[in-house]
């Protein structure tokens, strides 16, 4: 068994429900319940019942046993990653989703780093569900992400609000402000900024819309824009970089898209250590001097 289908039972135990315990990890249903499955057959014995019609899910006697010797693990699994955190608090240890990493944080990073160079950083890249088992585990001191992730050990606090902007080749026939009947869908180069924007593409351009380029490397954003005709919806803080050169350009976009929000996520027992503080400070004054707007913290 591993610690994450452990920490999947407690998020099933906490939500009673399959579909409450995998919204609340960002994963499926489907591999939700093969965790369950893998962690059950690992243990010889089923740990929930899943009655016909009823609603909530209940432990076995199996299961509460195990729930009870989880709690253990998990009080030992804390005391031992304070330890580290103890030990070790003069370094820093910043995980980010790829995007954040590569086009917001870097101008933060540089200056933290020209500001305390006695502090060891590490830069990660991870999503949300391995960064909370990194920030757990005591492995990582702070992460941005989009997906805010509340429970019994991780906090998520409100860093960012990025508005977005449209961005296109230079040579794309699009007005200053364009508007989504002008859009051509094939061009667009799509790239999945987060759950919520996923659904706000959908609702504005239908479920079945299906572009040409969908990117989940966000360092090529600016290769595929520039082809002809092309076309993309990205954060201020990403257009800024992507439009430098010239062969890409901004639009503003005659519709309404949610603002991509950024959170910070970090152990609840580990949310204001000297070091964290420091780095919020510099990415304060960094963004203060480049005009990135939306800074929430």
């Amino acid at each position: 068994m591993t610690h994450t289908e452990i920490e999947a039972f407690f998020a099933i135990c906490r939500h009673k429900s399959i579909s409450g315990a995998a919204a609340d990890l960002y994963i499926t249903q489907s591999s939700l319940s093969t965790r369950l499955k893998t962690l059950e057959d690992a243990l010889g014995c089923p740990l929930l019942i899943r009655g016909k019609g009823k609603r909530d899910i209940t432990l076995t006697a199996q299961g509460q046993a195990f729930y009870d010797l989880a709690l253990q693990y998990r009080d030992i699994l804390q005391k031992m990653s304070s330890v580290g955190r103890s030990t070790l608090s003069e370094k820093l240890r910043v995980s980010a989703i790829n995007s954040v990493g590569n086009y917001l944080l870097p101008p933060v990073l540089d200056r933290f780093i020209e500001k305390y160079p006695h502090i060891p950083l590490t830069v990660q890249d991870m999503e949300a569900e391995n960064a909370c088992i990194s920030i757990i585990r005591g492995q990582t001191d702070m992460a941005f992400s989009t997906a805010k992730v509340q429970n019994d050990q991780i906090v998520a606090t409100p860093f960012l609000n990025d508005p977005f902007t449209l961005i296109c080749s230079a040579d794309a026939p699009y007005s200053d402000n364009v508007t989504i009947e002008q859009l051509s869908v094939w061009d667009e180069v799509y790239i999945k900024w987060s759950a919520d924007y996923e659904f706000w593409h959908q609702s504005a351009f239908g479920s079945h819309y299906m572009p040409q380029i969908s990117l989940e490397l966000m360092g090529q954003i600016e290769l595929f824009v520039s082809k002809t005709g092309k076309w993309a919806l990205v954060p201020r803080s990403i257009a800024a970089r992507v439009c430098r050169d010239g062969s890409v350009r901004q639009c503003t976009p005659a519709f309404s898209v949610p603002d991509r929000s950024i959170y910070i996520l970090r152990h609840r027992d580990n949310t204001d250590t000297p070091t964290i503080k420091l780095f919020m400070d510099t990415a304060h004054e960094v963004f203060e001097e480049i005009g990135q707007p939306g800074l929430l913290l």
